[in-house]
């Protein structure tokens, strides 16, 4: 069966524009129930090379047992047949019982019988890798044909396509959450402007950013837009110092609405416990050699963070010029910066 000209706009255009959407893949299931006459279509992505991964697993109603209650799915059954199916081959309901064993199938009737289920259409979909989609269709009734099948077959290709986008995604994601965080670790916000100084990116959808941006960061906008990349310019905004710099271009050349990336200082961290940590361990420190020196290079004077640290003066300095003997320091000031160049401020 071939994809139809309406299966194009109900179904493979939800099923892409899905990978954006909250919660995710909503439209196409929905779509994909009254489409086949389910009761219940189930979506679950995992991927095989980390089986104790939770897989993401979708799942919508139709509106009449929507508004009942709803007696779920047979996990035990679920477990013991989905894996096993062949990819983008479409299962029957009784392709999936197990008549060998009369025990098994008694207690598949009756898991079947008390979650509703007197109709199922299953497919396992491949993608890209580790990657594996279940598609499940259910019903109380007997209303699967072979049209069902062959439109599942038909859909897995574009459903194979979009899990690997949907893993893509995710990955990118994932890269940008961990600079973000990193950033912050080192005490630095970045966001992305367009060339108003409106923020296009995470802090946008916060809305911890510049919430209205003044005329000064928009003309700055404007002017770096079309900058080279090594041009900076420090401005002051909504009470801030704000660092921009150009976003550059595309490297696919193509044209997006990123004009300037936008730094500024944020406050320290609430524990430094796991820089001291770090320092510790990489140069031999004992526990309070390695609180005091996380501590100079934040800039809290010598004694007094040594009195935080319950020591006394002359303690203190003593324990100082330990420090510096066991990193090679030659005083305070190269302390700061090897502790400022080293992993600690990651931690």
């Amino acid at each position: 069966m071939a994809i139809t000209p309406t299966d194009e706009s109900n179904l493979l255009l939800p099923l892409f524009e899905g990978i954006f959407e909250e919660p995710v893949w909503e439209t196409f299931l929905r779509r994909l129930a009254l489409r086949t006459g389910a009761d219940r279509v189930r979506l679950t992505v995992q991927n095989s090379a980390d089986p104790d991964q939770t897989p993401l697993r979708r799942r919508v109603l139709a509106d009449r047992l929507a508004r009942e209650n709803d007696a779920g799915e047979p996990e035990a059954f679920d477990a013991s047949t989905y894996s096993a199916l062949r990819p983008n081959r479409v299962y029957s309901l009784d392709e999936i019982r197990d008549f060998e064993r009369p025990a098994d199938r008694t207690v598949q009737t009756e898991a079947l019988a008390a979650a509703r289920i007197g109709d199922a259409r299953l497919i396992r979909v491949a993608g890209r890798g580790d990657l594996n989609a279940w598609i499940v269709l259910l019903s109380e009734r007997a209303v699967f044909g072979a049209a069902d099948s062959a439109l599942l077959t038909a859909l897995a290709p574009a459903i194979a396509t979009a899990l690997e986008l949907f893993a893509a995604i995710g990955g990118l994601r994932l890269r940008a959450d961990t600079a973000r965080d990193t950033l912050v670790l080192l005490g630095i916000e970045q966001e992305i402007l367009d060339r108003s100084g409106h923020p296009l990116g995470e802090l946008a959808r916060t809305g911890t950013f510049v919430p209205s941006p003044s005329q000064a960061l928009a003309e700055a906008c404007t002017a770096l837009a079309e900058a080279p990349t090594d041009k900076r310019q420090l401005i002051h905004s909504d009470g801030r110092d704000l660092l921009l710099r150009p976003a550059g271009r595309s490297r696919e050349g193509l044209s997006h609405p990123a004009a300037v990336i936008a730094m500024q200082r944020i406050g320290p961290r609430d524990s430094a416990s796991g820089g001291a940590a770090v320092l510790a361990r990489q140069f031999g420190l004992s526990a309070r050699e390695a609180a005091l020196a996380e501590a100079l290079s934040r800039g809290v004077p010598l004694i007094e963070a040594g009195r935080a640290l319950q020591l006394t003066a002359e303690t203190t300095r003593n324990y100082s010029k330990r420090i510096y003997a066991k990193t090679g320091t030659s005083g305070q000031a190269d302390l700061v910066r090897l502790v400022l160049t080293s992993l600690a401020p990651l931690a």
